[in-house]
């Protein structure tokens, strides 16, 4: 008696058939897995965008707004004490023209912008063989924007 026996045409077709079927199974859970994926970043894109200015002035202006106020941190600054030497910052700054574009491409006209530092806190040392102090301010300068409706800015 074989232990192997050799298959017949048609458990050769039916092996075949059923390989054929687990690999289109295959291919259809990928592609389904690959549509899902693409679904949910496109999502993602879209809560992305309505949490953007941009988002949110294309909410105001469905709304029927007749203004929007946005704010934004324009400069970071942090300070620095140096032992013996003395205080300074450091800054970083963010551009905000593409924001202010953007907004203004969703029906709105800028009206008016302003500037205010925002104190965080100071760090302080005695000066190094004389009298005073040096003093870093950390803190941050925040743009605030002023839109009116301006409907003939908006962009489809």
């Amino acid at each position: 008696m074989s232990l192997l026996k050799k298959k017949t045409a048609e458990e050769l077709k039916a092996e075949a058939e059923r390989q054929a079927s687990l690999q289109r199974q295959a291919e259809a859970r990928k592609r389904a897995a690959e549509e899902q994926k693409e679904r949910e970043r496109i999502a993602q894109e879209r809560r992305d965008f309505e949490m953007s200015p941009a988002g949110r002035a294309r909410a105001a202006f469905a709304r029927k707004d007749h203004v929007f106020q946005y704010s934004m941190d324009v400069m970071n600054q942090q300070a620095v004490i140096i032992m013996m030497v003395g205080g300074t910052t450091t800054q970083s700054t963010t551009d905000p023209v593409d924001v202010l574009n953007s907004v203004c491409r969703e029906g709105w006209d800028l009206v008016n912008g302003s500037f205010v530092f925002v104190e965080q806190g100071k760090e302080s040392r005695d000066k190094f063989m004389s009298s005073g102090q040096n003093v870093a301010i950390k803190g941050r300068t925040v743009g605030y924007y002023l839109f009116k409706r301006f409907p003939a800015n908006r962009r489809p």
